[in-house]
């Protein structure tokens, strides 16, 4: 009966441990000056202010009009001049391009068509904490775009299909999910409670 007793103890004290792991968070995905999209006169250092933190994992949507905008990737002296001479990547095609923030570190997009001038720039820090499922970051640290391969090119104005979208099941709600607590926090104390009823009415029919 003692023997029963403790394996029944372990077994309640391992439940509930495993109850408390945190639970995969998701990986959100944000459209680029929301309502308005990608366009000039946006005040996009008020969006990133109204969406941060961002995290590694997460999605850029950007949406704009074929043929009169692109998406560049530059560094932080690019992004200062509006200048895509040294331009890590680039894409034009259709009116949707979506960017992964595969690292932890700074973004810098500008649009190279003139419209950089007028705002049409947005600079993303990605956390390295929070982040969802990714796969690993490339060497070039220009993290990973939905496009084709087409997308390093910096002079591509060709129309075709449009960049598809992050997979559904990646989307959160960005001001849900800058309040509220971890998803870990929201689901072990309930699941807590359950395991540990079951175990304890489990117990008592044993005994």
């Amino acid at each position: 009966m003692a023997a029963t007793r403790l394996a029944l103890a372990l077994l309640l004290a391992a439940a509930v441990a495993a109850s408390q792991l945190p639970a995969a968070a998701v990986a959100a995905n944000y459209t680029v000056g929301d309502e308005k999209g990608w366009n000039p006169d946006v005040d996009y250092t008020a969006w990133v202010k109204k969406h941060k933190p961002f995290y590694k994992g997460d999605w850029l949507i950007f949406q704009y009009q074929n043929g009169r905008s692109d998406v560049v990737q530059v560094d932080e002296v690019g992004y200062d001049n509006c200048d895509k001479a040294n331009a890590l990547s680039s894409y034009s095609k259709g009116s949707t391009y979506a960017f992964q923030l595969k690292e932890a570190k700074d973004y810098y997009f500008i649009c190279s068509y003139g419209y950089c001038y007028h705002g049409m720039k947005v600079h993303v820090t990605a956390k390295s904490s929070g982040s969802g499922s990714s796969s690993s970051g490339s060497g070039s640290g220009s993290g990973s775009s939905s496009g084709d391969d087409s997308s390093d090119s910096s002079d591509d104005d060709s129309s075709s299909d449009d960049s598809p979208s992050p997979p559904a099941k990646k989307s959160k709600a960005k001001s849900s999910s800058a309040a509220a607590p971890p998803p870990s926090l929201l689901a072990a104390t309930p699941r807590a409670a359950a395991i540990t009823a079951a175990v304890a009415l489990l117990l008592n029919r044993m005994l």
